[in-house]
């Protein structure tokens, strides 16, 4: 048990935050500037200058980087530097970078003059590529997008997940499921790798870290063979902030708003010589009102029976984030970085359901509207749920003389605990009048999660423009649930109830080795790759000593090719392989307990799912926009698919995941952004898709046939001197299911910044703003019908007020600068 929200015992930790120690001391002394290095970037095929290129000065000595910056929007530069014996390099996406040693000194100004530096275009290159100091909101790949989230205003003051639900091409379910393309199965990497960060169930994780501990939300849509192969629809990789330029410099925000929410962080950078210091620190309260209803009708007879449910929750999360470490150089070849990583939770909810049950006749008229509401029974779910995670991560990263080649090893240790005590009380209203409460129980479920995962990368370069990538990879995975329900029996002893009181224990190794080629001729490039992966998982039973045990391997081949246009045109086609392992509560055999006529439980004899995907696109661009289009299709074996059975005697429906079906998943998506003139900008993503499932159970069709869409579009309007405006729709049409259907949603966001000084911004934002956000579904079958909707939250309104030290403000790039070309290539 854990007694207070923020611990430190750990002597890594406390190692740590003793190399903090200099950032914390900072300011006392400031080292003096003896000259200032001047210069500008332009683009040597059309003479213009190239804002946000980077320019890196290095010591001739030795090669230490001393500092660097990012070109104002004229292309110039200014960096101070203490000796002339330098050198710098100036970069820029998709340019090849350039090296300068030679520099026009002005003894009386103490001015280093670089001069004109002019970067012509480069090839693509056969690697993904970092994007760095590009800031518009969204940059569009054939196979990847990068979503900036320092742009996006509305959803400051908020959460992973709320900037998740705004990603073109990703949606987010009110119970924190996130889909791409509108399939499920999404991998979640933090910085690349999984995380503790994410915690046991995802959902709540993802509400648990601050949007402004976010760099950019990277998605990739069918990952290489360099990927683990876990994530059917694909990868989204949320990277966190860390600066690298000298000196120091940071962002401190605070927000509140309405219904009760407060947050603050802070983002931190210190670098001098070889040693590079970073902190994020956040905390979070919120406090969600949710209201929900779900109306049954069960067919038995002439006569028919409904129940008529209501939810009324409070969720109140109070949660800390902190993330800290640094990089050092050991020369100027090898680096090595460590980071720890602390987050706690604290969940209080509270859920009260009414159930009325009523008889109508077969030709009488029904629905919800006509149940009496008079005589109901109340049953309460009086929740408290723990926290707490810790993550520990090595990187190592070592460059060679040959260009292009380099290795890259990593290890990381997490660890995550939920802990969740309910207690439960039904009673029974009659006339509205309380009759008292004839049934008492309680619950108590800890779940543990502990994985170390290793890894080692190597590219390297061949001749004729080619590359050669290989690497190993294991991950052992331990997650167990200890799960207590309990009843009162004549108000003086707890009785534990059968079938529902268990230990669960799931064990998972995952071991993998791969390989890539790839190779650019001319205006193709192309590569290919294989991954094996081999799987250990066993899942145990503990009362009742059921073990299930399950290993399989697997390969997972990959390929994309690229084709160069005349007139900024590219067209890829590509190709992966890839699986879903079924997920811990997949698996849990234990029921939920909080509404007991609507039982959902895991099944431990579930088998993987297999998708092979297919994807061909083109990109588009030019100096005001840009357009992306891809066509996709994915077919999946086994796949998990929920089924549920209801017992229409006593009105209660169980729901339990099963392979049954096959699944193809088709669709064409466009994507764009067009910079219409100096105060306006407008982007926008549509998918429309087609889903086939065909499966059957126990006689009964669970085929389902559904065409759909869903989009967004958003404006961004500079009004005012310092300030901006953005609106965004949301609309996702309805959408056929195995049982039934979801019906549509459409959400409104706004936001609105302005600058009060240089170093301080404001910003009102109102998330779903129409309160529209809400999932209603219909389901049909032979002996029911029912008709539910839900609503997590209501609309979050907040104030941020950002203060930034020695940091420069998060600026639009226009035109050119909103694509990133190299992708998964």
């Amino acid at each position: 048990m854990y007694s207070i929200p923020f611990k430190f015992c750990n002597p890594f930790l406390a190692l740590l935050l003793f190399l903090m120690l200099p950032v914390l001391s900072f300011s006392q002394k400031a080292d003096i500037i003896a000259l200032k290095l001047t210069g500008k970037v332009i683009d040597q095929t059309t003479g213009g200058p190239m804002e946000y290129a980077t320019v890196s000065v290095f010591s001739s000595k030795d090669s230490t980087l001393l500092g660097g910056t990012l070109t104002e929007m004229d292309g110039s530069f200014e960096i101070g530097v203490k000796s002339p014996d330098i050198y710098l390099v100036a970069e820029f996406l998709s340019f090849q970078s350039k090296s300068l040693n030679e520099f026009r000194l002005n003894k009386d100004s103490g001015i280093l003059d670089a001069g004109i530096i002019e970067l012509s275009p480069d090839a693509v290159a056969l690697e993904t590529v970092e994007i760095k100091g590009q800031k518009s909101e969204t940059q569009f790949a054939l196979d990847k997008r990068v979503f900036n989230v320092g742009n996006d205003l509305a959803n400051r003051g908020g959460t992973a997940q709320d900037i998740l639900d705004n990603v073109p091409s990703v949606t987010v379910d009110l119970d924190g499921s996130v889909s791409l393309r509108g399939s499920g199965s999404v991998r979640i990497l933090i910085n690349g790798q999984p995380s503790g960060l994410v915690g046991i169930s995802g959902a709540n994780g993802l509400r648990s870290i601050p949007a402004a501990m976010i760099e950019r939300i990277e998605v990739i849509t069918n990952p290489s063979a360099r990927y683990e192969a876990e994530g059917m629809s694909g990868i989204i990789n949320i990277v966190l902030k860390k600066d690298a330029r000298c000196g120091f410099n940071g962002t401190f925000e605070v927000s509140g708003g309405f219904p009760d929410n407060a947050a603050a962080s802070a983002n931190l950078n210190y670098r001098k010589g070889k040693f590079n210091y970073f902190l994020n620190y956040g905390i979070n309260y919120r406090k969600n009102p949710g209201i929900g209803y779900s109306y049954q009708e069960f067919y038995t007879g002439e006569d028919i029976n409904v129940t008529y449910v209501t939810r009324d929750a409070v969720r109140k999360n109070l949660s800390n984030n902190i993330r800290l470490g640094l990089d050092f150089d050991i020369s100027d070849m090898q680096t090595i970085s460590g980071s720890f990583l602390y987050r706690y939770s604290d969940n209080n909810n509270f859920t009260p359901i009414r159930y009325y049950d009523h008889v109508f006749s077969a030709n009488e008229s029904r629905g919800r509207f006509l149940v009496p509401t008079q005589n109901y029974i109340l049953r309460t779910d009086s929740e408290k749920e723990k926290s707490p995670t810790l993550e520990y991560t090595l990187d190592y990263k070592k460059r060679f003389k040959q260009e292009g080649r380099e290795l890259k090893a990593m290890i990381q240790y997490s660890q995550n605990t939920e802990t969740e005590n309910s207690d439960y009380a039904e009673g029974r209203y009659t006339s509205t009048l309380f009759e008292g409460n004839y049934l008492t129980q309680r619950s108590a479920n800890e779940e543990q999660q502990k994985t170390t995962i290793a890894q080692v990368d190597y590219i390297h370069p061949l001749s004729k423009g080619a590359k050669l990538e290989a690497g190993l990879r294991s991950a052992i995975r331990s997650v167990s649930n200890d799960f207590i329900v309990e009843e009162l029996r004549n108000n003086t002893e707890w009785i534990n109830l059968e079938g529902l009181t268990n230990y669960f224990i799931y064990d998972e190794s995952v071991h993998a080795a791969y390989a890539i080629f790839g190779q650019k001729k001319n205006r193709l490039s192309y590569q290919a790759g294989i991954r094996a992966e081999y799987s250990d998982v066993n899942t145990r039973l503990v009362q009742t000593n059921e073990v299930n045990p399950r290993n399989y391997l697997d390969f997972f081949p990959s390929g994309h090719v690229n084709y160069e246009l005349a007139g900024n045109n590219q067209l890829q086609v590509s190709f992966s392989r890839r699986v879903r392992r079924p997920r811990f509560w997949d698996l849990n055999p234990f029921f939920s307990f909080s509404d007991a006529r609507n039982i959902f439980a895991g099944n431990p004899n579930l088998d993987p799912e297999y998708t092979n995907s297919y994807e061909a696109g083109h990109l588009k661009f030019w100096d005001k926009g840009n357009i992306g289009t891809n066509i996709y299709f994915r077919r999946t074996t086994d796949v998990i698919q929920r089924v549920r059975l209801v017992d229409a005697v006593s009105g209660t429906s169980f729901t339990q995941p099963l392979n049954l079906a096959t699944s193809d998943n088709m669709g064409l998506e466009f994507l764009f952004a067009y910079n219409v003139n100096k105060w306006l900008r407008l982007d926008g993503n549509v998918n429309f898709f087609r889903n086939i499932t065909e499966g059957r159970f126990e006689g009964t069709d669970l085929s389902a046939d559904s065409y759909s869409w869903f989009g967004r579009i958003g404006s961004r309007v500079s009004f005012w001197k310092n300030a901006e405006l953005q609106v965004r729709l949301n609309y996702r049409a309805p959408v056929d299911i195995p049982q039934g259907v979801n019906r549509e949603i459409y959400v409104v966001d706004i936001g609105f910044t302005k600058d009060i000084t240089k170093d301080l911004s404001f910003t009102f934002a109102a998330r779903d703003l129409l309160n529209t956000r809400r999932r209603n579904t219909e389901l049909f079958g032979d002996d029911f019908y029912e008709r539910s909707e839900q609503q997590w939250r209501r609309t979050p309104i907040v104030l941020t007020f950002n203060y930034r030290v020695n940091a420069k403000k998060e600026r639009k790039r226009q035109g050119r600068g909103d694509m990133d070309f190299d992708g998964e290539m």
